[in-house]
């Protein structure tokens, strides 16, 4: 494959999380009537059933059983974030799900010196604190918040716990981009956490109706299409830089939320979320200086 620039692969995992977030208002679209392991499920195996055939049809290997034990780690951690994630959509609004799940760059920032051994910095300790500091805004600032009343305790909980599984996951794909391809770690992931959810689909098993079906249809196409730009950018850009792109998820989750669900978001969550933003747009300025021109 043709190596990307880094204003290319920027713009590419820009166009991926366009497509993740309108995904994301397809599931709250459907979470009043579908159950969120049902909806998590059929993202999913649309996904592997679009992704496996590209991966047969361009005849590219399969991670070899060594390397799976890799693969299901990574693949439960974001089966636990999608799954955390849609079950806060379907309790509260978009953009604070969404806002929520911004300090996640930052989580993956800070794992990126613990854990891949990238280096640490001021800018990165200001930071941290900057987003912290603007998550706190987000999730008690508003009219919506856990003493509230408005959404329920769990859908709280839920929307916590997603960014922290989300960033054990980057890092985790980050030492996998270079083994496999982003069709094939796609693929392979889809295929697990379908299976995953199998077990628990049948107990409260809705069968999808009317404009449900092409709904569900879409889930999987769109999470194919936007998850696999996201890795192929990932694989031409330091974890700590994809930050930056991370951040434009709720400039689309606010387009979304207004146009679909007329939902208007309470100042506080712009206070907070230009907290976390420019907290990430720093770490990733300097890691872009750091890097090499292509």
């Amino acid at each position: 494959m043709k190596s990307l620039g880094t204003v290319e692969a920027l713009l590419l995992a820009v166009g991926g999380i366009a497509l993740l977030a309108l995904m994301d208002s397809l599931v709250k679209s459907l979470s009043g009537g579908l159950p969120t392991i049902e909806i998590l499920f059929f993202r999913q195996v649309g996904a592997a059933i679009l992704l496996g055939a590209l991966v047969f049809a361009t005849k590219e290997k399969l991670p070899r059983m060594s390397k799976m034990k890799t693969h299901v780690i990574r693949s439960a951690m974001i089966g636990v974030t999608a799954f955390s994630f849609f079950y806060a959509l379907g309790e509260l609004p978009l953009g604070l799900v969404t806002a929520i799940s911004l300090t996640a760059p930052i989580m993956v920032a800070v794992m990126g010196v613990l854990i891949l051994k990238e280096e640490m910095s001021k800018t990165l300790v200001i930071a941290s604190l900057m987003a912290f500091g603007g998550a706190m805004i987000v999730t008690f600032g508003g009219s919506e918040t856990p003493m509230s009343g408005s959404g329920s305790v769990l859908g709280w909980v839920a929307a916590i716990i997603a960014p922290v599984t989300y960033s054990i996951s980057i890092i985790i794909l980050k030492g996998q981009t270079h083994q496999s391809s982003a069709r094939v770690i796609t693929f392979v992931q889809a295929g697990l956490i379908a299976l995953f959810c199998l077990p628990f689909v049948g107990i409260d098993f809705v069968v999808p109706q009317g404009d449900q079906i092409w709904r569900v249809i879409a889930l999987g196409v769109l999470g194919a299409a936007g998850f696999m730009m996201f890795v192929t950018s990932l694989k031409h850009i330091p974890a700590s830089m994809f930050a930056m792109v991370d951040n434009t998820a709720l400039i689309w989750a606010g387009l979304y939320g207004y146009i679909f669900f007329q939902e208007v978001p309470h100042i506080s969550l712009w206070i907070g979320a230009t907290l976390i933003v420019s907290a990430c747009v720093a770490v990733a300025q300097r890691q872009m200086r750091k890097s090499p021109r292509r």
